[in-house]
C-alpha cells in the first residue's frame, strides 16, 4: 500500500500546474492501472519487463527505423541497454507531466491501433513546441547573462516563453554553454530577453511517447524525438 501511495503522489504532485499541465490519465481507469505499473518498471530499470510495455514495434524517427518502426528487442537494446541513464531519466520525467488523451485521426499508421491514445508528457497539446518553451521546476532563476554570476531577473515556476528554439532557425546566442552549463535564451516581457539553464526547461526534455490500445491492449506505440526545441 506504501509503494502504490508514494506512485500516486508522483503521478498527481504536478497538477496543481493544470494550465500547461494537465494530466488527462484519470480518464481511463485501465490506463491509469498501466501507467501505474509502468512507473514502477521504469523505477525499477527493469529492460526485462519494459518489453511487456511496448508494442511489437515502435515508431521512434523517421530516420534510424522509419517504417514501420523499430522492433521492441531494437528500441530497448539502443535506448535503454546503451543509453540507460537518459532513456530511463525522459521516460520517468513524461509519465511525471502526465498524459493528454487525444483522437487519432490516423490508427493505422506505423503501428494499428485503437482511436483512442495517451500521448506525453501532456504540455505538448498546449504549447508551441518550435518556438516556445516550458519551465519545468518551481522558482527557476532567469538570469541577464548566460552565466551563473549575471543577475537574476526574476524567476518562473512551470511558466511558458517564447524562445528562438527551432532547430533551424535559432542563433549562436540562443543556445550557450557557460561553465558546464546549457544555457537557452528566452523571450521576456517589454522586448527583454533572459538566460535560464536548458534541463529546467522543456527544450532538454525532446522525448514524445504515445499510448494506445493494440489488440485490446495498453502499449507503447512511439518513443519519438519531438521537433523543434
Amino acid at each position: 500500500m506504501r509503494n502504490f501511495i508514494f506512485t500516486l503522489t508522483i503521478l498527481f504532485s504536478i497538477n496543481s500546474f493544470g494550465q500547461i499541465i494537465n494530466d488527462e490519465s484519470y480518464l481511463d481507469l485501465s490506463f491509469l492501472k498501466f501507467k501505474t505499473e509502468l512507473l514502477n518498471c521504469v523505477m525499477q530499470k527493469d529492460t526485462l519487463k519494459l518489453k511487456d510495455f511496448l508494442a511489437e514495434r515502435v515508431f521512434e524517427s523517421k530516420d534510424i527505423c522509419g517504417y514501420p518502426g523499430c522492433p521492441k528487442d531494437q528500441l530497448i537494446k539502443y535506448y535503454f541497454k546503451e543509453s540507460a541513464e537518459d532513456s530511463w531519466k525522459d521516460m520517468l520525467a513524461i509519465l511525471r507531466f502526465g498524459f493528454s488523451r487525444l483522437e487519432d485521426e490516423n490508427p493505422d499508421n506505423i503501428v494499428p491501433h485503437d482511436k483512442v491514445i495517451f500521448q506525453g508528457p501532456s504540455y505538448l497539446k498546449k504549447i508551441d513546441t518550435e518556438n516556445q518553451l516550458l519551465i519545468l521546476g518551481e522558482n527557476v532563476n532567469i538570469r541577464k547573462e548566460p552565466s551563473l554570476k549575471s543577475e537574476i531577473i526574476r524567476t518562473a515556476t512551470y511558466e511558458v516563453f517564447n524562445c528562438d528554439c527551432n532547430t533551424l532557425t535559432m542563433t549562436n546566442k540562443t543556445y550557450q554553454t557557460v561553465d558546464g552549463i546549457n544555457w537557452i535564451e528566452i523571450k521576456l516581457e517589454q522586448n527583454k530577453i533572459g538566460y535560464v539553464s536548458s534541463k529546467l526547461t522543456s527544450y532538454d526534455l525532446i522525448k514524445e511517447m504515445t499510448i494506445a490500445k493494440v489488440n485490446g491492449e495498453w502499449k507503447i506505440i512511439s518513443w519519438f524525438q519531438t521537433s523543434g526545441c
